[in-house]
């Protein structure tokens, strides 16, 4: 896949990391410059790259920068003490929706990045809703999990104590019905992936990866 996303610059990383001890007001001036030349200018343009593979997805998704792309200051009422995010984000979530939305995301700090498929702003009602899509086609929900997990994803997600569909033989599908919300990820520890246009081709895929699954759910 050709793009403007290059990798971010090897010194993100290390940037990310001093971060985390100069991260105050009295320094908010420089780390902000940094920031801007290592954090928001390459994810800008992986955002920009990566709006190709959102294109080829039958669903409607938010794709204003504001509402995709993570801003470099934190909310201060939560953070007062750090004006500056120490991680990063991209997200896609579903357009026209103020609850409930599936969404793909990009996130990444000095230690770890993510990239997968999330409920944004989940309510009991929604999932449940979610939840009667999976128990009406158990056989085709299983074999999709099945395949994004022989693809190295991950089912996370806070599982009921106790089965709440135990008229359900055991399977993939089941997994995502006894849980109380659940995602789709993969983590990476940082590597030399993400210092080159491998990091968008890595997402890209994914993102691939997921488009039955999230389109099904979706329907």
């Amino acid at each position: 896949m050709e793009g403007n996303f290059k990798g971010f610059d090897k010194r993100a990383v290390d940037f990310l990391f001093a971060l985390r001890f100069s991260n105050t007001l009295e320094n908010q001036q420089k780390n902000a410059a940094d920031y801007k030349k290592y954090i928001s200018l390459p994810l800008n343009l992986l955002y920009l790259d990566l709006l190709e593979i959102i294109g080829q997805f039958d669903m409607d998704f938010e794709t204003k920068p504001v509402r995709c792309v993570s801003s470099p200051y934190t909310d201060r009422r939560f953070s007062p003490t750090a004006p500056l995010k120490e991680y990063m984000y991209l997200r896609f979530r579903q357009a026209n929706k103020s609850s409930d939305m599936l969404g793909l995301y990009f996130d990444m700090g000095c230690e770890a990045y993510g990239y997968g498929l999330r409920i944004y702003k989940a309510s009991t009602g929604g999932v449940n809703k979610l939840k009667e899509k999976i128990s009406a086609n158990t056989k085709l929900f299983s074999s999709l999990v099945d395949d994004l997990k022989s693809n190295g994803f991950e089912i996370c997600g806070a599982g009921y104590k106790k089965d709440r569909f135990p008229d359900i033989e055991p399977c993939s599908a089941k997994q995502l019905l006894n849980m109380k919300s659940f995602s789709v990820s993969k983590v990476r520890a940082i590597n030399d992936n993400i210092f080159s246009r491998a990091l968008e081709n890595e997402i890209a895929n994914a993102f691939l990866d997921l488009k039955d699954f999230m389109q099904k759910l979706a329907e």
